[in-house]
């Protein structure tokens, strides 16, 4: 279970703030599990301390959703709260999240991909809602990221850079 959340946490952080570096400044200096907490039998809810580097006006992630696929199936589902990094700033901002192994997804299956840690096959479907301090507001769309490639840095700051140009668009 706190592997899917590692996978979570990275997912939510990098796709959705991280590795702006292209954008003027803008990057994500930390992400570190706060919280961790069961949510049933087949959920986690946690709390994300983000640090961020912002030199650019205020930003607001108003929202994360998505999905983890496994070969074509349903894995897992993910969502993140509400996010706001004011402009001109560096700190650490608390982004709540929670994920749920979906139905059909038996703890067997979690067990053998804790062992294995095979993210071959695992992509992620994403909604990530932006606002901006001037009223802009946009939904930015993933579908099939391989999860592997989210895991490296590089990939996810290449994803976030499309999350800020689409929404200065």
């Amino acid at each position: 279970m706190r592997r899917l959340l590692t996978i979570i946490a990275v997912v939510l952080t990098m796709t959705a703030l991280s590795g702006c570096s292209g954008t003027k400044g803008f990057k994500v200096t930390s992400c570190s599990i706060a919280s961790i907490s069961p949510s049933g039998l087949k959920g986690v809810k946690a709390m994300l301390d983000i640090g961020v580097q912002n030199p650019l006006m205020a930003v607001k992630i108003a929202g994360i959703t998505g999905a983890i696929n496994k070969g074509g199936l349903e894995f897992a589902t993910f969502q993140g709260g509400e996010v706001e990094i004011p402009k001109k700033s560096i700190g650490i901002y608390p982004l709540p999240c929670s994920g749920a192994i979906s139905k059909g997804i038996g703890l067997t299956d979690l067990l053998k991909l804790a062992l294995n840690q095979d993210f071959d096959d695992m992509t992620v479907d994403m909604n990530v809602k932006v606002r901006l301090k001037c009223g802009i507001r946009k939904t930015i769309r993933f579908k099939n990221i391989k999860v592997t490639d989210l895991m490296e840095p590089a990939v996810a700051s290449a994803y976030l850079d499309v999350i800020i140009n689409e929404t200065m668009i």
